[in-house]
């Protein structure tokens, strides 16, 4: 595309000076710069006209793709007067190829202009924050409304072990999944599933309202069960975790028999639904079924021991 008088050793032209005589390191910049410009334009306006994200994509695929064309298109072509002609078509005298890497060179420097506006732009203009449509605001509000928790449900936690030995974690855990069983039975009321609620164990200090958001419920039982020989005391404690508020405590005494523990659990059960219908104007959720004890203590604790 320019005058043939870099030669090789050989008498041929080395590469790195063909790649100059035919402007193809020209059309490089030239390509890179445009297609740089055309995406950001392209990223600027498309959102505009609410146009599909592959469409930008697709776009940018296609500047890529065509590069090396681009190239091959300068290497192998040279513009003359008469039109584009092959390179080897072209004599020395026939070819205009300096005064269109002057061209080309102006064109870079105005290309590179407009990037460094561009970039100047993109980094120093004030960003207003876009006022959403009051459509979209109400459209959010009605998602919010939609996804309130429903009073009427609750998570039961693992309670805690406090018994001197610390060896009763089964126990406490066996009481725990008693009682969420005790309370899926009554009609209207939600219950976080075990492994959800179980899930949290020994993660207390994320706080109530926390755990709470994160199982979708309204409320949260927890408590501790303490151990010692033939006594057996149960703290349960109801809170209402969009106030971090107890609704109910209490702390149950009993000679540990297996009659005992079951009616302890029935009793917990049963306090809890009594304190939704009392504190939060709920209409009755439903009543406790009764456990169906064993008269073997030590066949319950094996039972416990072995589930856990």
């Amino acid at each position: 595309m320019n005058a043939r008088n870099a030669q090789g050793a050989s008498g041929r032209p080395g590469l790195l000076a063909e790649l100059r005589r035919r402007n193809v390191i020209r059309m490089a910049g030239l390509y890179l710069i445009t297609a740089w410009l055309l995406v950001q334009i392209a990223e600027t306006l498309l959102p505009i006209f609410d146009t599909p994200g592959w469409v930008l994509k697709a776009l940018v695929v296609l500047v890529a793709l065509g590069f090396i064309p681009a190239l091959v298109f300068s290497w192998v072509f040279e513009l003359t007067p008469e039109g584009l002609k092959r390179d080897a078509e072209v004599t020395p005298e026939q070819s205009i190829a300096p005064r269109t890497a002057k061209r080309m060179d102006r064109l870079i420097l105005l290309g590179l202009a407009a990037v460094v506006v561009v970039v100047a732009a993109d980094r120093f203009w004030p960003r207003t924050d876009p006022v959403a449509p009051a459509s979209t605001v109400a459209s959010a509000a009605s998602d919010a409304a939609s996804a309130a928790v429903n009073a009427a449900s609750i998570a039961v936690l693992p309670f805690a072990d406090l018994s001197p030995a610390g060896d009763q974690g089964y126990f406490s855990d066996g009481m725990s999944e008693e009682i969420l069983n005790a309370l899926v039975k009554v009609e209207g009321l939600q219950v976080a599933s075990r492994t959800s609620s179980f899930g949290f164990k020994g993660q207390e200090a994320l706080g109530v309202p926390a755990i709470a958001g994160k199982l979708e419920v309204r409320h949260i039982l927890e408590g501790s069960v303490r151990r010692a020989g033939d006594t057996l005391r149960i703290t349960a404690q109801l809170i209402d975790a969009e106030t971090d508020r107890h609704l109910w405590s209490e702390t149950f005494d009993r000679p540990l028999t297996a009659e005992n523990v079951f009616a302890i659990q029935d009793d917990i059960a049963r306090a809890i639904v009594a304190a939704l219908v009392d504190s939060l104007d709920l209409e009755d959720v439903g009543s406790v079924a009764p456990a169906k004890p064993t008269a073997n203590l030590t066949a319950y604790d094996l039972y416990l021991k072995a589930r856990a």
